[in-house]
Order: C-alpha cells, then structure tokens, then sequence
C-alpha cells in the first residue's frame, strides 16, 4: 500500500496522520518512531504498517494531505479581487498568519527539516508557492509602484518570513514558560510592507 488515497482517509489513518505530524513538529523526522505515532494514535504498532507501509509512506501522506489542502486554500484566497495594494497585503497578512496556523505542525515539521537529504521527497510543502501567488497579485497594482521583479519578490520574501517567525515565536512561546513575547505583532508588519510599498 505505497499509495494512500487521502481523499478517502478512515478515521483511524487520520488519528495516526495527525499524531505523526503533531510528533514530527516537535522532535523532527529522524527522532519520530512509529512506536510513538501509535502510542499518540492510541493504535497498536501493526496498525500504522497494514495502514501505511513504513514511517516514510505515511508522512509523506500526511504531508501530501496538508500541502493539497493548502493549495486550495491559497488557490481560493488568491482567486478574489482586491481594491488596492494596501487591502491586499493586510488581508494577504491575515491569511498567510492563518494558514500557517492552521496547519502549523506541516509548517514547523518542514521548518525543523530544512537541510535533511533523507527527507527531502518527503517534506514538499513549498511556502514558496504562497509567496509566488501575492507577488503575482501584487503585480497587478504595479501602476501603484515603480519596482522590478526582483524587487516585488524580495519585498514578499521578507513578508512571508516575518509572518513565519511570528509563528515561530508562537510555537516557541506554547512549549516555553520562560519564552517572552515578541513585541512585534502581525499588523506592525504589515504596516512595515506597506511603507516599503509606497
């Protein structure tokens, strides 16, 4: 069973998808066993393997499941008109802070593998895809700004990262008492973009 349709996902798959992703976020690929997917699953270790084949088979489902769910909602969120280049990014910010949120675990999980050779098939969550869709967008107010491509892409870069980190520091922040508060919030960059924009 190398291919697991996850349109058609039971509810047992989906309990162990869910605690390998949420395992995978906190000690990374290498460090998960399948003995601790089941033991979070609450399944017996067998039930992972006549489920999903191996460790790899299954993350790379969970992670196929979350990036198809992604692109639809980026797809879908794109796929609206907005009034002008300030309506754009601050709902493009809310967004981008949403959808990282919402599928944190994937977000953090490929953040924790950056570098990894062994998961480098398996981790194909591209945030790069989110950033291409609002530089495409942000083009289209291009009358509004006299920059280059390279100029809009960087500008989005740095957006796009800012907005990770605020998760970042949120994830930190859950795991750590001692961990204190960014003093920068979402709208302040924002606001920053937007400057750079004008």
């Amino acid at each position: 069973m190398a291919n697991v349709n996850t349109e058609t996902l039971t509810n047992t798959q989906q309990r162990i998808i869910d605690a390998a992703l949420d395992i995978v976020s906190h000690v990374g690929y290498k460090s998960t066993t399948t003995k601790m997917i089941a033991q979070k699953a609450e399944v017996n270790e067998t039930t992972i393997f006549k489920n999903f084949q191996s460790k790899q088979v299954l993350i790379d489902t969970a992670f196929k499941q979350h990036t198809t769910q992604i692109t639809k909602e980026v797809d879908e969120f794109f796929s609206q008109t907005f009034n002008n280049t300030t309506d754009l990014m601050k709902e493009s910010g809310r967004f981008m802070a949403n959808i990282f949120d919402k599928h944190r675990q994937i977000v953090i999980g490929t953040i924790k593998e950056v570098g990894n050779e062994q998961t480098k098939t398996i981790f194909t969550y591209k945030q790069e895809y989110i950033q291409q869709q609002l530089c495409t967008k942000l083009k289209e107010f291009s009358k509004d700004h006299s920059l280059t491509d390279q100029q809009y892409e960087t500008i989005i870069f740095i957006f796009n990262s800012a907005i990770m980190n605020l998760l970042v520091d949120k994830a930190r922040r859950e795991y750590s008492d001692d961990e204190p508060a960014m003093t920068i919030h979402l709208d302040d960059v924002i606001e920053l973009i937007l400057k750079t924009l004008n």
